[in-house]
């Protein structure tokens, strides 16, 4: 009876132990298929047909063309390759004496591996129709010395290397139109810094006629947006940096770039004197800048959209009152800085006029809280919630008084601060109104008075009577 329980036992353990060796197993020989990448690979079902020196191959290779060396063989086809990998090192062990390579559907095909030698005789290779290629490594044919044609077009190629085309001495010509290039990643910078006769940009015969294709540039003109580039980091203010964040097309068809330009965190003290064409945003939190008025005054400011000056150690902007760019600005964020006060009626009349104002930020500011400026401050901010948008970060500066102490001003009952009726909220400038107004009316009733008193005894006035 001992015995035939440890034979169940036995048996149970293996029931459970051995399908995951065979998970294990399995996933292994997947592996190894993945990491595999021979010719032989898929020889059971491939079709070769050879007519003269051109073999044409489809699915793989056959065995009898894998078997040795085949010099006949100089130009070669091979289509709808079933793997993800193709050796092109192997591919040259077996046909060294190919003059022309052509892989053409192949939509599985992801990458090549081993390499061209030096020794190879090819002059051209042709790849149309390989959908699932995002990039061809340099490496692949950097050692040849005889190539000098690569048709690359209508594939979907997104990134590519200079070392790709530099590679061969020869190389004169190379097409790649009708891919899926990506102009947003910096994998194609290095065309935009080329000069507009390099030797390199020269090779590819349809430059102009290749397109973005990926992100924020989708069907741009590549070498318009490579132009672009290159002006902008050749404009690039040191110690910022510079990205094209998008770019878009006028009603004529023209190209108009919107670029940002990353000033933060940088010990900056003013703004940099100059910026590169078609700017719209720029970001100069975390620095030392205590006034904007090289900002509003600079005419490289124009057409900035966007201004970030958070954190900085502004404490008045007075110099945006009646400045052009306070009209037709975007987003103005000025949190984290000294203010205390702000020209309220520029502000009031600045924000009616912008057509163009999204948001604006104005909280973590040691706000001034008296009966003289919050009353103008909380109207202002209640008018324009919708534009203004951290008003829960807009509070009074900390101090003695629990009334006014960090507390929001958008929703602080005024009677915080105007708290005795004797302390109104009469600028200068009103009463300044007030005496003009009084005074007008005494002019005018005095006018009347004399009139009617002329009206009347027809005698003049005094004034009159004592002028010459």
């Amino acid at each position: 009876m001992k015995d035939i329980v440890q034979v169940v036992l036995i048996f149970s353990l293996t029931s459970v132990v051995m399908p995951g060796l065979q998970v294990r197993k399995s996933n292994q020989t997947k592996a190894m298929m993945r990491e595999s990448c021979f010719l032989s690979d898929y020889s059971l079902k491939a079709k070769c047909v050879q007519i003269h020196q051109n073999l044409r191959c489809k699915g793989g290779f056959n065995d009898q063309w894998i078997n040795g060396i085949k010099y006949e063989i100089t130009h070669l086809t091979v289509t709808e390759w079933p793997g993800e990998c193709f050796n092109v090192g192997h591919l040259h062990l077996h046909f060294p004496e190919l003059r022309s390579l052509e892989i053409v559907n192949c939509t599985l095909l992801r990458t090549f591996k081993g390499y061209f030698r030096s020794d190879s005789k090819i002059e051209k290779i042709t790849m149309h129709g390989l959908s699932s290629l995002w990039e061809i490594p340099p490496e692949t044919v950097n050692h040849m010395v005889n190539l000098r044609e690569m048709d690359l077009r209508s594939n979907m190629l997104r990134h590519m290397k200079a070392q790709l085309l530099i590679g061969s001495p020869v190389l004169e010509r190379v097409r790649l139109s009708g891919n899926k290039w990506d102009c947003s990643d910096g994998g194609l910078d290095w065309l935009a810094m080329e000069e507009p006769n390099g030797t390199t940009k020269s090779r590819i015969t349809d430059y102009y006629d290749l397109v973005c294709y990926q992100k924020l540039y989708r069907g741009k003109p590549l070498h318009k947006v490579m132009d672009i580039i290159k002006t902008m980091r050749e404009t690039c203010p040191d110690p910022c940096t510079c990205i094209m964040t998008h770019v878009v097309s006028d009603p004529r068809g023209a190209i108009i770039p919107l670029i940002t330009v990353d000033c933060s965190d940088k010990q900056l003290t003013a703004a940099p004197a100059s910026l590169p064409p078609s700017v719209t945003t720029l970001r100069l939190e975390g620095n030392k800048i205590d006034t904007i008025r090289s900002i509003v005054q600079n005419s490289h400011y124009k057409r900035l959209a966007d201004l970030y000056l958070d954190n900085n150690s502004i404490a008045a902007v007075k110099e945006l009152e009646g400045s052009e760019w306070f009209s037709t600005f975007r987003v103005l964020s000025l949190r984290g800085n000294y203010l205390k006060q702000i020209p309220v009626y520029a502000f009031d009349k600045a924000f009616q006029a912008n057509n163009n104002i999204m948001h604006v930020f104005l909280g973590q500011n040691p706000w001034r809280c008296d009966c003289h400026f919050i009353p103008r401050f909380q109207g202002l901010l209640l008018k324009y919630k919708r534009v203004i948008r951290d008003l829960t970060d807009i509070r009074c500066s900390k101090s003695s008084d629990k009334k006014t102490s960090l507390v929001q001003i958008s929703t602080m009952p005024l009677g915080n601060v105007c708290s005795n009726e004797t302390e109104l909220a009469i600028s200068p400038i009103n009463i300044v109104n007030i005496v003009l107004f009084a005074l007008i009316m005494f002019i005018l009733g005095k006018f009347l008075y004399d009139w009617r008193n002329f009206k009347n005894t027809g005698k003049l006035p005094w004034l009159s009577s004592v002028l010459p």
